[in-house]
């Protein structure tokens, strides 16, 4: 007889743990299913989905795009107390959508030379090192170059002469 409530309880545990089982057969695959389909608009990989997205990053027309060249700048670099005295040579040229943007970027040309000459007297030569270095040089000139010439938006500073001694 203890045999037989032994087994009568182990019948009821798995009945109860048969339903939770299969809720969870049920939902989680319904989750999965939502998810990845939410995942997949998001991503845009549904039709219809991210489209206003692809406007947005749409490349200009080529005739459109203007380079206004920048006058070179010969910067001494920070190189600390005692140490020996660097220089850089830069050549710049930034990227503009059409020729009204390119001749407000011309008038504001000196604001941008300041911006550029406050922010690389504080450079020090190490941070000119490497593709990274020159990256995060590029990527802080665009910004300082945009706040220059607000409400113009430049697109690129381009390098095209980097030369540190």
């Amino acid at each position: 007889m203890n045999d037989d409530k032994e087994t009568g309880d182990e019948p009821a545990a798995g009945k109860k743990g048969g339903k939770g089982k299969l809720i969870l057969m049920i939902l989680l695959p319904l989750l999965l299913l939502g998810g990845g389909g939410a995942a997949a608009y998001v991503m845009g990989m549904l039709p219809g989905a991210g489209e206003e997205a692809i406007e947005e990053v749409a490349e200009p027309d080529p005739a459109d795009i203007v380079f206004v060249d920048l006058p070179d700048l010969l910067i001494n670099l920070s190189g600390g107390v005692g140490r020996r005295m660097y220089f850089l040579k830069l050549a710049t040229a930034v990227e503009v959508a059409g020729e009204q943007q390119a001749e407000m970027v011309r008038q504001f040309v000196p604001r941008i030379l300041d911006s550029f000459h406050m922010y690389l007297r504080a450079v020090r030569p190490e941070e000119l090192e490497g593709t990274q270095g020159v990256y995060r040089i590029k990527e802080e000139l665009l910004a300082r170059t945009n706040e220059a010439v607000r409400p113009a938006q430049v697109r690129s500073v381009l390098i095209r002469e980097l030369l540190v001694q």
